[in-house]
């Protein structure tokens, strides 16, 4: 006697995957790419703005592609607004894509 779950089983077709290519397809399918991506902002922050702006750094976050930056210097605060445009120019360099469109300080 035929099951009923076997009479509405599709056939998959056999797909085969580089690495790249799997990761890619788990990181989209699970929207894990913004968590992703402040990740590796968090990570190469010193290296992109140095260590005197990376020391007064207090926190980040992402948020669509907005990046929230807080300072605990008003000073370091200041002259970041200012340069608000090449922040965001050197920080969607360093990872090679349009990650940050807006630059919020706090």
């Amino acid at each position: 006697m035929w099951s009923y779950n076997f009479l509405f089983m599709q056939k998959k077709t056999n797909h085969q995957f580089t690495i790249a290519e799997a990761l890619n397809l788990v990181i989209s399918d699970k929207k894990l790419n913004k968590g992703l991506t402040e990740s590796l902002i968090k990570h190469q922050w010193a290296e992109i703005m140095g260590e005197v702006i990376a020391k007064h750094t207090t926190g980040m976050y992402l948020n669509t592609k907005n990046l929230y930056v807080y300072f605990n210097s008003s000073v370091i605060k200041n002259e970041f607004i200012y340069n608000k445009d090449k922040a965001i120019a050197l920080v969607n360099e360093a990872l090679g894509y349009e990650a940050v469109e807006d630059l919020i300080v706090k």
